[in-house]
């Protein structure tokens, strides 16, 4: 039945079904209204039978015995003319008992009444009565009333009264007759209930039948279907999805696959575009992030931090198109020289990662550098040739860090220092430990120290050794905690060149000593002032152009301010730091490279740069006077500085030995705590006052 129902459409097996229970139920109602009236009729025939024949039984008696009454008289009146009248109602009785009779033997019996005994001994004795009755009456006129009388008596009398009876009889019979037809129709009307009976539940059970598997071939596809969604929103895109049943449950069934598969595909596109690079289609960094967390519970490695060196000039002088094909290059360069169970990613820009789970320090140094001479086979890209090189950062898990955040920060730190060493590779433990807590608790308190001017700048001297005089001072931050008291640069300027923090830092002390140092032009004071700037100012447009805003705001001369720049910062972007110090210069300021000799800046920068002045770093200048090769150095630094035009100041000079070998050596400037102490700006001020 169920594969029956299943080759037609709901609709139609709703219409059938309704079609169905509505016959039945027409059924039930006619056969019950037939029975119904052949019970009303039979039963009204039978109540009116019965009362009919009672009546007719009951008139024949009366006619009779008004016949004989009459017959009676007859024979009590001797007088023939008085007797004429009596003959007529006689003979009008008489008449009207036969027609009773018969209508009594028509109505009382019909057809069935040829079988009847009672009505043929009626019909005997009526007609023995008849012709005895008539004998009677022609006696009284033959031979007399007596001989009349004695016939009635003898002959007449006892036949009216079996007439009587046998009219009685036949009445009995008939009511008897009546009873067994009653009966008949009462067995008749149980048949009818037993019928009705019988249908009704039929019905019922034929149509609940019919409607259970009407509603089990529509729910059971629908539960079927239900299931199948469920998996479907539970991920489970392998579920097979049954073909359904009837043209409706099929284009339900085939909406799910097409949906199924539609998800599918989408959520195959969403996981792809969320856990894979789109230009080089290695994973990306949340894939790496979880890869790593895994890794790192089960196992020991090492994650290869990689970046490409001077990748900005390439997409700057060649277009994005290059670099994006230098990119897919050295993805497939990666793809291809790991094994199976390595992982390469690419993190963004130019900054890819390896993870390799399962060895050591030593390996991972061969792995580096063999990564370093892949790297640097040539590239043909455009019709132009590449050399690519690259530096690595490598961390070890789990001595490094135990969490994806800490090797990949610890990687970074790595990175940076391979790019200051300009070596291929370093290691996160050559780098120093994270920052403590307290530390982390100065850098959310810098914010609110710039709020509250905790921030105070310092001022240390500069002496020509020609003139013996203060010709400048550099002016160094300080910070005035409320609670840790006056804390060192080295302890939160790094973290906030770290934070990016520096940025805001940098504008507030720029505007500071532009107005520190008009304050003292306008009093008489002609000091060249020098501020520290680090690689993230040198590399935002925004100094230059604050710079030239301060200096016009306050009118100061920009000759009167010094700029000092570290050679790492000449190091990270050198293109785009020569930009900015060319634009610092156009302004009038003067330019310094601090800590010289201490990086890895080599005489060609210093000869295309705008610079002014060169300061040797504290590391040469320490016991100067007996160190040879920390004198010639110097030596040779000022003899660089007279042939190009440069200013050189000795910064860290704490000995009257170092003063005096470094003025015998025509050092031009010099700073450090032989001169002087750090000192805020009106201490410094007082200084200058009291000095001779």
């Amino acid at each position: 039945m169920q594969r029956m129902l299943d080759q037609f459409s709901l609709r139609q097996r709703l219409l059938a079904s309704f079609a169905f229970l509505l016959v039945l139920m027409v059924a039930i109602s006619v056969v019950s209204l037939q029975r119904l009236n052949a019970l009303t009729v039979g039963i009204d025939h039978l109540s009116g039978q019965e009362a009919r024949v009672a009546l007719l039984a009951q008139q024949a008696n009366q006619h009779t015995q008004s016949a004989a009454h009459h017959l009676l008289r007859l024979l009590q009146t001797p007088d023939r003319s008085e007797r004429a009248p009596l003959y007529s109602s006689m003979d009008a009785a008489l008449a009207q008992s036969g027609a009773a009779m018969a209508e009594l033997t028509r109505s009382g019996f019909g057809e069935a009444a040829t079988g009847s005994e009672a009505l043929t001994r009626l019909l005997k004795v009526r007609q023995a009565f008849d012709d005895t009755f008539m004998e009677t009456v022609d006696l009284i006129e033959v031979q007399g009333l007596t001989a009349a009388r004695q016939h009635f008596a003898r002959e007449t009398d006892p036949l009216m009264a079996d007439l009587i009876s046998t009219a009685s009889a036949l009445a009995e019979e008939r009511q008897i007759q009546v009873q067994i037809e009653a009966e008949m129709l009462k067995a008749d009307a149980d048949r009818a209930r037993l019928i009705i009976l019988v249908l009704g539940p039929a019905a019922l059970l034929i149509g609940g039948g019919l409607a259970a598997a009407i509603a089990r071939s529509i729910a059971q596809p629908i539960q079927e279907a239900a299931l199948v969604a469920g998996s479907i929103a539970d991920g489970h895109y392998s579920c097979k999805v049954p073909a359904g049943r009837g043209p409706e449950l099929g284009a339900l069934m085939r909406s799910l696959a097409t949906m199924r598969d539609s998800i599918a595909s989408r959520e195959k596109r969403i996981l792809d575009l969320a856990y894979l690079d789109v230009l080089t289609d290695l994973p990306n960094r949340t894939h790496l992030v979880e890869t790593i967390t895994r890794v790192v519970a089960e196992t020991s490695g090492a994650l290869l931090l990689l970046n490409i060196n001077r990748f900005a000039p390439i997409n700057n002088a060649l277009g994005f198109h290059v670099g994006d094909r230098l990119l897919r290059e050295v993805a497939e360069r990666l793809r291809v020289h790991v094994s199976d169970r390595y992982m390469v990613a690419r993190l963004g820009g130019d900054e890819f990662a390896l993870l390799i789970p399962g060895i050591g320090e030593e390996e991972a140094q061969a792995q580096a550098q063999r990564l370093v001479s892949l790297m640097r086979m040539p590239l043909s890209l455009e019709d132009q040739r590449l050399d690519v090189d690259i530096r690595l950062g490598i961390v070890m898990f789990p001595r490094d860090g135990t969490s994806a955040a800490d090797l990949l920060r610890r990687a970074d730190l790595a990175l940076a220092l391979a790019s200051r060493r300009h070596n291929g590779f370093a290691f996160g433990s050559e780098v120093a430990d994270q920052p403590r807590h307290e530390h982390l608790t100065l850098i959310g308190d810098m914010r609110t120290a710039m709020a509250e001017n905790e921030f105070v700048p310092f001022f240390q001297p500069k002496l020509e050794l020609v003139s013996g005089q203060i010709v400048g001072a550099e002016a160094l931050l300080r910070w005035q905690h409320p609670t840790r008291g006056l804390v060192p640069p080295g302890t939160f300027i790094p973290f906030a060149e770290q934070t990016g923090f520096i940025r805001e830092i940098t504008p507030w002390l720029l505007a500071t000593i532009i107005q520190q140092s008009a304050e003292w032009h306008r009093a008489g004071l002609s000091l060249v002032t020098s501020i520290n700037i680090s690689t993230l100012d040198l590399t935002g447009r925004q100094l230059v152009i604050e710079t030239g805003r301060l200096l016009r705001e306050h009118g100061l001369p920009p000759d009167l301010i010094c700029l000092e720049i570290t050679e790492s910062a000449l190091m990270d972007d050198p293109e785009v730091a020569l930009r900015h110090l060319g634009e610092l210069a156009a302004l009038g300021v003067k330019l310094s490279i601090d800590d010289y000799g201490s990086g890895q800046a080599s005489l060609g920068y210093v000869q295309r740069l705008p610079v002014h002045e060169l300061k040797i770093d504290r590391a040469f200048v320490d016991k100067v006077d007996c160190r040879g090769k920390s004198a010639a150095i110097i030596r040779s630094t000022i003899l660089l500085c007279e042939e190009l035009g440069l200013s050189v100041v000795a910064e860290g000079v704490e000995t009257d030995a170092e003063l005096d070998w470094l003025k015998r050596n025509r050092c031009g400037l010099v700073q450090g705590y032989r001169i002087a102490k750090p000192m805020p700006a009106a201490m410094f001020r007082q200084w200058l006052a009291d000095r001779p």
